[in-house]
């Protein structure tokens, strides 16, 4: 059995962002640091897929202060892309009072409910805790090469399924003028060229929401085996994860393409306490600089991958709009 090795768009074109951030490598140096940050970004992109650093000082920063300090650490691994359509770069997973059950117009990000394991469209995230919830909000993280393996051993016909491009995902309104409403493409892939890796890109929330297309006859409908294979890959996913709690001043990256991460439900503390609150950040490693020889039309951009909506420049908000 072969996975698919063939070039797939990546959500249509992918335009880049308009304007560059101020913060750049050249002048947010780190010194001593910056050796360790080369190290831990040769083992996020090559190695073991991800890293957790404690003690960023993020109860005793300013929120100002605290996405200046992580955004430069994050320069040194990568490009700011775009996180959805408003093209935020500094994200902010919070519970904003979103519909968690409207999952074709809600991301999940924005609620309190469950993420299940997924990747997001970006080589590398980043996320710092700002706040913890009062309980749940766990991170769980796991290897796509371990899930494959396994995968192939005890369910071959769920790993065949994965490898076809028969699996459509939502965009959830975030396209550009003359793009589809959805993609099309396999969960998992080969390297195109490159080292022949395995990669996956997947999140069940894109593909569940969209009855509303398939309703309507415009894309086929989820059939009972891919129904099965969703709940065998999740299954898996759960039984061979690494189970972490995020504590403030917590820093994890991990890599898109050989990690997938999950997130527990949680619950807030009552007001007026602080809501859990995560910085994101979406990074690009294209292939020219280290980065993976990804099967996408953009896999030698700078910027490459990302949510980028009709060239909307790239902002970076102090809190969750």
């Amino acid at each position: 059995m072969c996975v698919c090795e063939c070039v797939w768009e990546r959500g249509g074109n992918q335009r880049l962002l308009t304007r560059p951030l101020t913060s750049s490598q050249e002048n947010f140096r780190l010194g001593k640091l910056t050796q360790i940050l080369e190290d831990v970004r040769e083992d996020v992109i090559n190695g073991k897929g991800f890293v957790l650093f404690k003690g960023f000082p993020a109860d005793s920063w300013p929120v100002l202060k605290t996405a200046v300090a992580y955004m430069g650490i994050g320069q040194h691994l990568g490009y700011f892309v775009s996180q959805n359509s408003r093209g935020h770069v500094l994200g902010h997973v919070k519970d904003v009072g979103e519909d968690a059950t409207q999952i074709h117009k809600t991301r999940i990000y924005r609620t309190t409910a469950r993420q299940f394991f997924h990747a997001d469209d970006a080589d590398l995230v980043g996320l710092l805790c700002l706040h913890r919830a009062q309980e749940g909000g766990e991170s769980d993280v796991v290897s796509v090469h371990h899930v494959w393996n396994v995968l192939r051993r005890e369910h071959p016909d769920v790993a065949e399924l994965l490898t076809r491009p028969i699996w459509y995902f939502d965009r959830k309104g975030e396209t550009s003028v003359g793009q589809e409403e959805w993609i099309r493409q396999p969960v998992v892939y080969l390297e195109n060229g490159g080292r022949g890796r395995l990669l996956c890109k997947w999140d069940p929330y894109y593909v569940r929401s969209l009855t509303r297309f398939s309703d309507q006859g415009l894309i086929p409908p989820l059939s009972d085996e891919q129904k099965h294979a969703m709940q065998v890959l999740e299954d898996t996913c759960q039984r061979l994860a690494l189970h972490m709690i995020l504590e403030v001043g917590d820093i994890q990256f991990l890599s898109n393409n050989h990690v997938l991460h999950a997130r527990t439900a949680y619950k807030d503390f009552p007001p007026p306490a602080p809501r859990r609150h995560l910085l994101r950040l979406w990074l690009a490693t294209p292939e020219t600089e280290g980065g993976w020889a990804l099967p996408f039309h953009d896999s030698k951009e700078k910027k490459r991958g990302g949510i980028q909506v009709n060239n909307n420049p790239p902002r970076a908000p102090l809190d969750a709009e």
